[in-house]
């Protein structure tokens, strides 16, 4: 069965709502990792891009506080530019971006659970290569040669949703939806010319995440 963001969020809500425990209040730094596990695909008027599967750290700094207040977040992620090259749909390029960010919102704090509802801003630094065989394609189907290909920085925005459950004072479990907007220029630079076109890579996100406190 297919998770719906709304769903996703009364179940996070429920557990939010059970009996108070022992929250991880001994933590002041704590590092792991996140799983990008859904995403979503965005078509633009002659290319498409694709969700890729994505790891990133992940790390819990200090206590939670309640109430209104900054919060920071990364949120790396990856598309595959899908593109018709020669009349067929050619997976042309995988663009990595990697945003930095800062924003506001409110915490509200239960016992082992907390849930944020933040939006977060940033600068998002990208980079894109070439997929397997995607230069051999492109030759042969319009006749000219791939010699580089880039993606430009983008300012990003991100509205999220953020949940913490601490499963014990050493381990932290992580829940993130949230719906990323970005738009790099992404550039194919062939023997004719350089194609240079704008790219949707917003994406929906949910992560899921695991951290073990070091200190």
């Amino acid at each position: 069965m297919a998770w719906r963001p709304v769903s996703a969020f009364v179940l996070i809500l429920t557990v939010a709502a059970a009996t108070p425990g022992r929250a991880q209040t001994e933590t002041r730094f704590a590092l792991g990792a996140n799983f990008l596990i859904a995403g979503s695909d965005h078509a633009t008027t002659q290319d498409r891009a694709h969700s890729v599967f994505t790891v990133e750290p992940l790390w819990r700094f200090g206590d939670f506080e309640p109430g209104w207040g900054p919060h920071f977040g990364l949120n790396w992620y990856a598309v595959e530019i899908e593109r018709p090259v020669g009349g067929t749909a050619l997976t042309l390029a995988k663009v990595h971006i990697r945003p930095i960010m800062g924003g506001y919102g409110y915490t509200w704090m239960r016992g082992r659970n907390t849930i944020s509802a933040n939006v977060l801003g940033g600068y998002a630094f990208s980079t894109m290569e070439l997929s397997d065989g995607a230069a051999a394609a492109y030759q042969s189907r319009v006749g000219a040669v791939v010699t580089d290909t880039d993606a430009s920085n983008t300012f990003v925005v991100r509205p999220e949703i953020d949940f913490w459950h601490d499963i014990n004072n050493r381990f932290g479990l992580n829940l993130n939806f949230g719906y990323m907007v970005a738009r790099p220029d992404v550039s194919i630079t062939t023997s004719t010319g350089i194609d240079k076109r704008t790219a949707r890579a917003d994406q929906f996100q949910i992560r899921a995440g695991l951290v073990y406190s070091i200190f």
